[in-house]
């Protein structure tokens, strides 16, 4: 008898998995939109799943936010793990593309406490200073980038990304400001 009821807590469990990686998936391609505000029940609709199923999950927009950029920091870990010291501007390239891709998520972030944004910045750095001194070591960076300079420039694109000026050619200006950035760390 037991046993019977120990499939039934395994297959939820599964249920409960699959449900949740659901929910990402679906908060994840929301986040590329041009919108203001990704609401959980655009994310229920979007799933397929009932709004209770999305918060039991997720009990605000904040909370799904910071699941969807806790798995984008896990696969930039393993970017940054995978790639050769040479690349590591690759691996920079990457994280604009998807802050300057993902403006509702990076709207969210403005609006979490500062204590909680400086937590975040401080996960990025790390995640970051590996590949970072590896790609120093390699002369592919400059020696005097110090980690913490990483956020400063993420700082710099979101500034450009944001800014209320008429910019000429809109995203593509703001993507040859990163090209430059990232020319600039070069030694």
């Amino acid at each position: 008898m037991a046993f019977g009821r120990g499939a039934v807590l395994s297959s939820r469990r599964t249920d409960a998995r699959r449900n949740r990686e659901v929910i990402l998936q679906a908060a994840d391609e929301a986040f590329t939109e041009d919108v203001e505000l990704v609401q959980l029940s655009e994310i229920a609709r979007r799933s397929g799943l009932g709004r209770a199923t999305v918060y039991r999950h997720f009990s605000d927009r904040y909370a799904l936010g910071l699941a969807v950029a806790e798995s984008k920091l896990h696969m930039l870990r393993e970017l940054v793990a995978d790639t050769a010291d040479a690349d590591f501007l690759d691996v920079l390239e990457e994280l604009f593309e998807e802050q300057i891709s993902r403006r509702p998520l990076a709207r969210m972030f403005r609006e979490l406490p500062p204590a909680d944004q400086t937590r975040y910045a401080r996960r990025l750095v790390a995640v970051l200073t590996p590949g970072l001194r590896r790609a120093q070591t390699a002369g592919a960076i400059r020696a005097d980038v110090e980690p913490a300079d990483l956020v400063l420039i993420c700082e710099m694109v979101e500034g450009a990304v944001c800014s209320q000026l008429p910019l000429p050619g809109g995203v593509d200006s703001v993507e040859r400001v990163v090209e430059v950035l990232l020319a600039g760390l070069r030694p």
